[in-house]
């Protein structure tokens, strides 16, 4: 069914394949997000393709439509604490040490990792998290590190290691075909891929996917560092979407111009009519209490503000005791952000350029959607193009896509302002908006006399042929 009032701005849940088992599949099976997130580094036992099919299983078909599932190819952290029973506090100007948890060696932390040489290096930047404590290396020995505290704070149990200068970025060629096409068996509708700079590698990735499978996910994008971030013209062109990772780049940029690159890649993105995904520490404090931060609640409303497609919630948070709190929370900073205002952003999102005529259709569909005072933008799309395109212009009322393919209708799931509507008639039906009109009727909340734009760029309702053109309608 589709919402009248459904916020524009989508929700993803994050999880570890670490906490995936069978009671969790039922418990978020039919929580109200766009999409839940696996991250696939460290699935060392296998535990995403079952987890998948228990969710899949657990979901009640009368309450709507399922999430979509993201699998994310990026790079975990390489180094995790372990053995620590209760958070620890460490101070400015401390010098701690640590060693690999095999070691001997009386440290006060030991390191859970796979490859304990070359993970420090003297002179190096250690983050605890994503910065909640900082640390400089003095010393490296065999099994032992000896470090100075920089930014003192708590230390949690399990707390992961990141140390950006010996960071080894995974290839995608690293990913064996028996890897990848156990990925592509799972049907899922996105795949994240790591922030690789290099065009060639992402389309010789593509290329080995459409090998395995007809059913293609759609690709995104990590921005996770200058690199990415440097070549986004470039690289947007090669996949669907974006993620955008703040706290990673917060590693290696300095915060304070975090803000404005968010805004900058956003505008880009809109540019492209690519899905964006903002990801950081969304509601992090929420692991621990019921209540958010001031920070928190003001961070998610600038990414709203920004043009987010989706938010990604921490993943600590969305297999905590405090989940659906978390999510009520996060819905509702959403539908406030998103109301009408009489007040004006304090700096300019600019509209999409206009380069092509499928640009032109969109834009004067949401310009004259908006001075006509129509109630929705209804748009017929096979592959997803047209919605996309719509949505990146940020339309206040919702689109509706109208596609024939049920797989298409959820990568469309993640997409701000989109409500997906699969068509249930041959694609070159010739009465295509006839039943467009009907099913608007059965299906939403639209009724006969209401007004509507509709789009056709890739077919048309008033001919055999395709054509490129929008008409404002009246539903009958």
């Amino acid at each position: 069914m589709i919402l009248e009032n459904a916020p524009h701005t989508k929700v993803v849940w994050s999880f570890s394949s670490r906490v995936l088992d069978e009671a969790l599949a039922k418990r978020i099976a039919d929580q109200k997000v766009s999409a839940i997130r696996l991250a696939f580094h460290g699935d060392a036992e296998g535990r995403i393709p079952k987890f998948i099919e228990q969710f899949r299983n657990a979901h009640d078909p009368s309450k709507g439509d399922q999430a979509s599932i993201i699998v994310d190819l990026s790079d975990g952290s390489r180094a995790q604490l372990t053995g620590l029973k209760e958070p620890t506090e460490i101070q400015f100007k401390d010098v701690v040490t640590m060693s690999p948890e095999s070691s001997k060696s009386q440290t006060k932390f030991k390191v859970s990792v796979r490859y304990w040489d070359g993970l420090f290096r003297e002179g190096a930047m250690v983050y605890m998290g994503y910065g909640h404590v900082v640390m400089k290396v003095l010393k490296v020995a065999k099994d032992l590190v000896e470090l100075e505290v920089i930014q003192g704070g708590t230390i949690l149990p399990s707390m992961e290691i990141h140390i950006p200068e010996t960071r080894v970025r995974r290839s995608l060629d690293s990913l064996d075909d028996k890897e990848l096409q156990k990925i592509c068996d799972l049907h899922v509708e996105y795949i994240v891929l790591p922030g690789i700079a290099d065009g060639e590698e992402i389309n010789k990735f593509r290329v080995r996917l459409q090998k395995m499978t007809k059913d293609m996910p759609w690709l995104i994008l990590r921005i996770d560092s200058m690199d990415v971030y440097k070549k986004l013209d470039t690289l947007l062109p090669l996949v669907e979407g974006i993620l955008i990772s703040r706290r990673e780049m917060a590693l290696t940029v300095n915060p304070a111009i975090i803000p404005m690159i968010t805004k900058e890649i956003n505008q880009i993105a809109d540019d492209h009519a690519k899905i964006v995904l903002t990801a950081s520490e969304m509601l992090g404090s929420m692991r621990r209490g019921a209540t958010p931060t001031r920070a928190e609640v003001s961070d998610i409303a600038n990414a709203i503000h920004d043009g987010s497609d989706a938010l990604v919630l921490s993943e600590e948070v969305a297999h905590g005791p405090f989940a659906v709190q978390a999510l009520g929370v996060i819905d509702r900073i959403i539908l406030d952000t998103e109301k009408p205002t009489s007040s004006e952003l304090n700096w300019m999102k600019l509209s999409p350029t206009i380069e092509s005529i499928m640009d032109a259709v969109a834009y004067h569909a949401y310009r004259t959607a908006e001075r006509v005072g129509a109630k929705a933008i209804v748009c017929v799309t096979r592959g997803g193009n047209t919605a996309l395109k719509l949505a990146s212009f940020r339309a206040p009322v919702p689109v509706i896509a109208v596609t024939f393919d049920k797989r298409v209708a959820k990568k469309l799931s993640l997409a701000r302002g989109v409500q997906p509507l699969v068509l249930q008639v041959d694609p070159n039906f010739g009465e295509v908006l006839t039943e467009v009109n009907d099913q608007l009727i059965r299906q939403s909340w639209l009724k006969a006399g209401d007004k509507i734009i509709f789009v056709s760029i890739t077919i048309s309702s008033v001919s055999a042929k395709g054509s490129n053109l929008f008409t404002v309608q009246r539903l009958q």
